[in-house]
């Protein structure tokens, strides 16, 4: 398993929270229809620091999906992306080591 992780710094908290829902029903689908999709993860610091962590079944599918994040997400999201403000800093792409998660039943 990939994990893509890409990084942002700057993000306007208020605006991203109380957007959140709006901007999920429109990146939800889009991502889910990625080949390889596995999952998803947002993590978002009080200062404005996000993390946004997508698991892919391999390499080549991480990077083919690479598009639809720097093109179609951003067109999906017009005005939020604007309203939620910083920037991508990096994205970067890690193996899966372990995955406790992955053990829990629910």
């Amino acid at each position: 398993m990939i994990a893509r992780v890409a990084s942002f710094e700057g993000v306007n908290v208020e605006a991203a929270e109380r957007t959140t829902t709006e901007a999920e029903a429109k990146i939800r689908p889009l991502v889910e229809a990625l080949d390889g999709f596995e999952g998803s993860l947002e993590l978002m610091s009080s200062g404005g620091k996000v993390l946004s962590v997508t698991f892919f079944d391999s390499e080549e599918n991480a990077r083919a999906a690479e598009r639809t994040f720097d093109e179609e997400l951003p067109r999906q999201l017009g005005d939020l992306f604007k309203e939620w403000g910083g920037k991508r800093v990096t994205v970067d792409r890690y193996d899966v080591v372990t995955d406790s998660r992955a053990a829990r039943t629910v």
